[in-house]
């Protein structure tokens, strides 16, 4: 049987900023990724966009930021060798409570579809507290609860010990993180570290946020946190070093 991992994000560099290395390790592996992203990151900062469009004068009133983060996720994806990437269609800001369930259906049918074994998602607290981020955390979940398909839900987390006061200058409260006695699952990925530097670098519109998380991710050791948040059929033994320790593929 195929190990697949379906990975679920709100926006493009999501899967870069967060669990890129994990997933990278896992494609090298052989493991079948897909990848949903609910929105293509389209009220974000466009931090070099003069420069894009000097490239290309002509073309200055057709550029759009989501086209060009649309190509950047898709880049990323190609330096992890994820095998297929998804957008559900939805705007950046706008995962609110009136769509929920239209998210939901989207992903649902996905998980039903894809048969993953495992599902990966952001932290309830949305890593960074963004609230995109914790409406699709909220929206996976209870997706997998409701397919009772896939084997594992990971919540992809920051450990406590990384938050610095730095994060508080984040445009919302930067929650503050997790124990380690909270953290289930740690992934050592320092053989891919250097796939997980170029899914980063392929969002060069977000270059600011590259080199500011970049500088933390050299320091930092090479290691993804997950909470195993809940499993069907499964007795997990933690701590994990391995998404599909249990289940037999």
């Amino acid at each position: 049987m195929q190990r697949k991992i379906l990975a679920i994000f709100a926006h493009p560099d999501d899967e870069a900023f967060g669990p890129a290395g994990t997933l990278a390790k896992y494609a090298a592996e052989g493991t079948e990724i897909h990848l949903l992203c609910a929105t293509k990151g389209e009220v974000g900062q466009w931090y070099n966009k003069d420069k894009s469009l000097k490239d290309d004068e002509k073309r200055q009133d057709k550029i759009k930021l989501e086209n060009v983060r649309e190509k950047e996720l898709l880049s990323s994806a190609h330096a992890l060798e994820i095998k297929k990437v998804e957008f559900l269609g939805f705007i950046d800001g706008e995962l609110r409570n009136n769509i929920y369930h239209k998210v939901a259906e989207k992903i649902i049918k996905k998980i039903e579809d894809f048969k993953p074994q495992i599902v990966v998602t952001v932290e309830r607290r949305g890593v960074s507290g963004h609230l995109d981020h914790i409406a699709i955390s909220m929206i996976t979940t209870y997706s997998f609860l409701k397919t009772k398909m896939a084997q594992k839900l990971y919540y992809h987390c920051l450990p406590k010990k990384y938050r610095d006061k730095m994060m508080n200058e984040y445009f919302v409260y930067f929650p503050e993180g997790y124990k380690e006695n909270e953290i289930t699952t740690r992934i050592d990925y320092s053989e891919y570290f250097d796939k997980k530097v170029a899914s980063m670098q392929a969002h060069q519109s977000q270059i600011a946020d590259v080199n500011n998380l970049l500088s933390r991710f050299k320091k930092w050791p090479k290691v993804d946190h997950f909470i195993l948040q809940y499993v069907n059929g499964l007795t997990p033994q933690i701590p994990e070093t391995d998404l599909f320790s249990g289940i037999k593929v």
